[in-house]
C-alpha cells in the first residue's frame, strides 16, 4: 500500500504507515513530496534528451525491465574496470580493493596501496597524453567550443557532451583518444561525480586579487567508489578544469605548469592514506585519508596549505563536498559539521539521492548553524537538482520519488564570499532565517 496524499511512500501494513505519518512527521510533509512525485517525467525529459541511451536507463529501471546489472549489460560495461561499483556484484569488496580486470601486470592479492599508486600512475599517463594533446592544438581549433560557453548556455548533461566535451570528443589524434566521452557511451554514469565538483567550483569560487594562478581545494567528505572511479575522474577534472580556465580568460601557458585543482579523498570507508609527493606536476592532483573528516583535519590542512604555499601566492580556495551525505539519517555527521559550522569559512556543497532527503538535510544544516549561534556568518545554498545528478535512477523499496546519485544539491555559504566575478551574491544563494529552522 501506498500514502493516498501523495503516492510517495510504500507501507507493509496501516500500522507502518500510521507511524510514518505521526511520528516521522509525514503529514507535514506530505503535500511536498507529492510536488516531488510529480517532477518525475520531467527528470527524466532531461537524460533522455542527453544520451542514446537515457531511456534504457531510468524510465526502465523505474518500471522494473531493468536491474543495474542488466542494464550495465545491455549497455556493455556490467563488470567493467569503474563500473564495477554500479551494481551489487562487488558489494562485499571493500574499496579500493577490487581485484585487477585484464591487467597481467598487477597480480592477484597485490598489495591495496601498490594498486591504487598502479592506478594514479595510469591516470597520469593518461593526462600527460591529454596534456601533450593540448599543447599541440592551433589555438582556433577549440575557440568555438569556448565561445559558445562564454554565451551562458544552461547547465544540463546534453550542454556538457555537445559541447563542453565537444573538442576532445572530435578533434583528439595522436595516442590520446577517449571515445566514450561521446552521448551514444554510458561513461557519465561513473563521472557525475567529477561533474558535479567542477559544477560546484565553477559556480563558487571566490574572487582573486590578481591574475596569479589560483588554487582550489576540494575536500570530498565520505568518499566510497570514488577511490575505485579514480582514473576516469582525475581525466575528466583535467579536462574540464581546462575548459574553465579559457573561458575564465587565463592565460593559455598557466593550465599546464601548476596544479590548479586538488582532490583530498576522505572518510572511513577509504582503504589508507596514500600522499603522492612525487616531483611530477600535474593540473589535477589528489590524496586519500582514511578517518572521519573532524578527526584528521588538521593533517590535511597542514597538507594543503604546504601544498599552496610551494605552487601559489594565494591561499587556497577551498570546499567541502560531500556526495550523497544522508546527513539527516546519520548521526556521525554531526561533529563534521559541527566542525565546519564552527571553524572555518569554506563553501560546503551537499547532495543526496531524494529531493525530501536534501530538504530535511538542509533543516539539520539550518539546526545545526541556529544551535551553535553561526547564523551571522553564514548564507544558504536551497535544494534544487543538480544539473549533472547520474543518469541512471535509483529505485526506491520505500518510495517513489525521483532518485539519483548526487541528483539534488544544497548546502552552506560564508557570509562574507564574494564571487570570482565581483557579484555580492547569486539568486540560488538565500539569506534564510533560521528561526524557521
Amino acid at each position: 500500500m501506498s500514502c493516498g496524499g501523495c503516492a510517495g511512500f510504500y507501507y507493509c501494513d496501516r500500522a507502518h504507515q500510521e507511524m510514518h505519518w505521526s511520528y516521522f512527521d509525514h503529514h507535514e510533509s506530505c503535500e511536498r513530496t507529492k510536488k516531488q512525485v510529480a517532477r518525475t517525467q520531467e527528470l527524466r525529459e532531461d537524460i533522455f534528451s542527453a544520451f542514446d541511451w537515457g531511456r534504457l536507463s531510468t524510465e526502465m529501471i523505474d518500471e522494473n525491465v531493468h536491474t543495474r546489472c542488466t542494464l550495465l549489460e545491455k549497455l556493455g560495461v556490467h563488470n567493467a574496470n569503474e563500473y564495477r561499483r554500479e551494481c551489487p556484484c562487488h558489494a562485499k569488496t571493500p574499496f579500493g580493493k577490487l581485484p585487477p580486470v585484464a591487467d597481467t601486470r598487477c597480480p592477484p592479492g597485490e598489495d591495496p596501496v601498490t594498486s591504487w599508486s598502479r592506478g594514479l600512475d595510469e591516470a597520469n599517463w593518461q593526462v600527460y597524453k591529454l596534456m601533450t594533446w593540448l599543447r599541440q592544438r592551433d589555438p582556433n581549433s577549440i575557440d568555438d567550443c569556448v565561445r559558445e560557453l562564454r554565451k551562458h548556455l544552461p547547465e544540463n548533461w546534453d550542454v556538457m557532451m555537445s559541447c563542453r566535451l565537444k573538442a576532445l570528443v572530435e578533434q583528439q589524434d595522436g595516442p590520446f583518444k577517449i571515445p566514450e566521452f561521446a552521448p551514444k557511451y554510458p561513461t557519465p554514469i561513473t563521472l557525475h561525480t567529477a561533474a558535479t565538483i567542477d559544477y560546484a567550483v565553477r559556480r563558487f569560487r571566490r574572487r582573486s586579487s590578481d591574475a596569479s594562478p589560483e588554487c582550489v581545494i576540494v575536500d570530498v567528505l565520505g568518499a566510497e567508489k570514488e577511490v575505485d572511479q579514480l582514473k576516469q575522474t582525475i581525466i575528466a577534472l583535467h579536462w574540464l578544469h581546462y575548459i574553465d580556465l579559457l573561458v575564465a580568460g587565463r592565460p593559455r601557458g598557466v593550465h599546464p605548469d601548476k596544479p590548479q585543482l586538488h582532490l583530498n579523498l576522505i572518510g572511513p570507508e577509504v582503504p589508507f592514506d596514500a600522499y603522492d609527493d612525487s616531483t611530477r606536476i600535474y593540473p589535477v592532483t589528489m590524496q586519500m585519508y582514511n578517518g572521519l573528516y573532524h578527526e584528521v583535519k588538521r593533517t590535511i590542512w597542514d597538507h594543503s596549505h604546504a601544498y599552496a604555499r610551494r605552487n601559489f601566492r594565494h591561499s587556497p580556495h577551498r570546499l567541502v563536498f560531500m556526495p550523497n551525505a544522508g546527513i539527516a539519517a546519520f548521526t556521525s555527521w554531526e561533529p563534521t559539521l559541527k566542525m565546519l559550522v564552527n571553524e572555518f569559512g569554506a563553501v560546503v556543497i551537499i547532495t543526496d539521492y531524494t529531493e525530501e532527503a536534501a530538504n530535511m538535510g538542509l533543516k539539520e544544516l539550518k539546526k545545526m548553524v541556529l544551535r551553535e549561534k553561526a547564523a551571522a556568518r553564514w548564507n544558504f545554498l536551497e535544494v534544487q537538482v543538480n544539473p549533472y545528478r547520474q543518469p541512471v535512477s535509483c529505485k526506491g523499496a520505500d518510495n517513489a520519488m525521483p532518485s539519483y546519485a548526487n541528483g539534488f544539491i544544497f548546502g552552506m555559504i560564508p557570509s562574507d564570499f564574494t564571487y570570482r566575478d565581483g557579484d555580492e551574491k547569486r539568486d540560488e544563494v538565500q539569506v534564510v532565517d533560521c528561526s524557521s529552522a
